[in-house]
């Protein structure tokens, strides 16, 4: 970038907090390297997230700003109360009569797309379903908007509340209307580009992380007990339908036994499910972790040898997205147990040696690959860290980035 020129604005779109978005924060950093004006506009609902986020952005310039501020305290009661009743209502005329509100979606995607306009950034990137409705508004306002597809929004969360025909229209409007748009897999390229007869390429960005970050890396494994071989899953949220369950029905017939760590916030009634699960399950032991930052993630999942990417195939995002957990895992020099999808599959392409694919509901393929793991003294895969930097790192990321930037700033 020319130095007389003048420093060009972004303005990153979010209704989640930043310590639960790695792919928001990371792009933010790369435009900070790269030279511009970076302002974040979010939602904020926690005061324990907000000091998170503000942790992350330590040491950075980056401007971060809330759309709609509804932290306990900040707001009056009866606004907050509006918001949820508003969501609400949205929800019930989605499940009820099929009548689908951006308010089903989030709180007040208008409100975020009023505070982005003022932003008057240069450009905008969209991230998660209320960005999608805003870029779309930005777009028609002569505004320049680049879109995240993390996930294939309407083929995710597939409940009666979501509406589903408005997730869509959003979608193609942002492939056939935005600068560029990304995807967290091949697999979901591809899928995106056949279900919308696209002419325009998606471009590939893996939810892959720095280099940098396995200075983290600890040299000894997680200190040994009698408690035999031991799992690692770890997400934002521990709750329903991410795999957990079909795991736990094949540790019935797993004869040695298991200790599983489960890392992430815990939700409501989800922990009594476990330990009712856990009674019957005598011979395996359950051990659970609250959420931690993102700086000290690497080092906790290198502890272990084995990680667990068990997504349920309950919808077609499923099937087709690449998560965080199975490339930091691998990144952390873990053997992978995965359930079978495209996406998966799609790792396992480069990684043969690490990541064992199984069909998650047959017990017996699963018990057959945890008695391999338990057969073997499983080590740290070492010689496939030079895959992992050249394709899944972010700085293999930021170089892709890099060039849509140059060509489209």
């Amino acid at each position: 970038m020319p130095k007389n020129n003048p420093k060009k604005k972004v303005c990153l779109l979010t209704d989640h907090h930043l310590c639960f978005n790695p792919r928001l924060w990371k792009e933010a950093f790369f435009y900070e390297k790269k030279g511009l004006d970076v302002v974040v506009l979010s939602m904020w609902l926690s005061r324990e997230y907000l000091q998170k986020d503000m942790e992350l952005l330590q040491g950075h310039s980056i401007f971060y700003k809330p759309f709609l501020n509804l932290l306990p305290g900040e707001v009056k009661k009866n606004i907050h109360a509006f918001y949820r009743l508003r969501k609400r209502i949205a929800g019930e005329l989605q499940k009820k009569f099929n009548i689908g509100t951006r308010w089903a979606i989030s709180y007040s995607p208008m409100l975020m797309f009023k505070h982005a306009l003022k932003e008057n950034a240069d450009w905008y990137s969209a991230h998660l379903e209320c960005a999608f409705f805003a870029g779309k508004k930005l777009i028609k306002a002569g505004k320049k908007v680049s879109f995240d597809f993390e996930d294939w929004y309407s083929r995710d969360f597939l409940i009666p509340e979501r509406p589903v025909n408005l997730l869509e229209s959003w979608e193609k409007f942002a492939l056939n209307n935005g600068v560029f748009c990304t995807a967290a897999s091949k697999a979901m390229a591809e899928a995106l580009e056949q279900h919308y007869l696209l002419r325009k390429p998606i471009f590939i960005i893996y939810n892959g992380f720095s280099i940098e970050e396995e200075k983290n890396i600890q040299q000894d494994k997680i200190e040994d007990t009698d408690e035999g071989l031991k799992l690692l899953w770890f997400s934002r949220s521990i709750g329903p339908d991410r795999g957990i369950e079909p795991f736990l029905n094949s540790l019935s017939y797993c004869y040695f036994p298991v200790e599983l760590h489960l890392l992430g916030k815990m939700e409501p009634g989800y922990k009594d499910f476990l330990d009712e699960k856990f009674i019957r399950l005598k011979k395996h032991r359950l051990v659970v972790h609250p959420f931690i930052s993102h700086n000290r993630l690497l080092s906790f999942i290198s502890q272990y040898e084995i990680g667990l990417a068990i997504d349920d195939n309950i919808n077609q995002n499923r099937k087709l997205t690449i998560t965080n957990k199975i490339l930091q895992y691998l990144q952390a020099g873990l053997h992978v147990l995965a359930s079978d999808t495209k996406g998966h599959r799609e790792v396992a392409t480069y990684f043969p040696k690490t990541v064992t694919i199984v069909n998650i509901d047959t017990e017996e393929e699963v018990v057959a690959a945890l008695t391999e793991f338990h057969n073997k003294n499983i080590q740290r895969i070492k010689d496939q860290k030079q895959i992992f930097n050249t394709i899944f790192s972010w700085e293999a990321q930021e170089k892709k980035l890099s060039a849509l930037l140059d060509e489209n700033l």
